[in-house]
């Protein structure tokens, strides 16, 4: 079972939205990216996202639209390209979509934390990567659910850097609404546990509900054993390697 809230959203509170939203566009003369603006007012799917994340509070979910086109102008989201990226960041496997599913079927979203280091890689650099592949992951799955996975295996202390997984997790909860299916972190020491501790108290109860603490012991309740990575001791023997997108981009 799909654990996300499916909320019915009206029809009246997607077009409401639209119209608060070009109201003060008019207003305040802002300009966003015309493919920002394409998602608003030619289809519905991004609306009703915000609406369902906000339980159909019209005005929660305005802020979050807001600030959302707002993030995505001044961070530049749609001119983030393969191309105009760090290559070797890129290339590293860091973050990338798994061929794996969940038991709901949802894309696994990769962190191979053991690849990062604290203090030393460009950590802004770093973020354009991430909001790159996320990006590129909904595309490719067409906007349907996905499930983060924070994969510790073979972790130690250097590579957990507590303000930059809050960014990570951060940048899902304010910027992609009614996009996770679970968060999963998957083989964390008791040491390293005690971090996702932290950043579990700074979660709605809604995000909470979704975490999930996993080991070799559990990890079948939530990916079955053909998606499981070899790693995990399963049998999905993909191991990354950077793959153009095929799908082309029209910004």
């Amino acid at each position: 079972m799909v654990l996300a809230d499916v909320i019915e959203v009206p029809q009246s509170l997607v077009q409401e939205l639209r119209q608060r939203f070009e109201k003060k566009c008019k207003s305040e003369e802002v300009k966003f990216h015309p493919a920002d603006l394409a998602r608003i007012y030619d289809n519905d799917l991004w609306l009703t996202k915000f609406l369902q994340e906000k339980d159909l509070n019209i005005d929660e979910a305005f802020t979050m639209l807001w600030n959302t086109c707002n993030w995505r102008m001044e961070f530049k989201v749609n001119d983030i390209n393969a191309d105009n990226i760090r290559q070797d960041y890129r290339d590293l496997g860091l973050y990338f979509p798994h061929t794996a599913r969940d038991i709901d079927g949802k894309v696994l979203f990769m962190f191979r934390c053991k690849l990062y280091e604290r203090g030393t890689k460009d950590l802004d650099e770093l973020k354009r990567v991430l909001v790159y592949w996320i990006e590129r992951t909904l595309r490719e799955q067409n906007c349907d659910l996905i499930t983060p996975v924070f994969d510790m295996t073979d972790c130690g202390m250097s590579n957990i850097d507590l303000p930059y997984t809050q960014y990570i997790i951060n940048t899902f909860k304010s910027y992609y609404p009614a996009q996770i299916n679970y968060i999963i972190i998957y083989d964390a020491a008791w040491i390293l546990n005690a971090t996702f501790q932290i950043i579990k108290k700074l979660l709605p109860a809604k995000a909470v509900a979704r975490l999930k603490f996993l080991n070799a012991k559990n990890i079948r309740e939530y990916v079955d054993e053909d998606n499981m990575p070899v790693l995990w001791k399963g049998n999905n023997k993909y191991e990354y390697s950077w793959v153009p997108e095929k799908i082309s981009l029209n910004k």
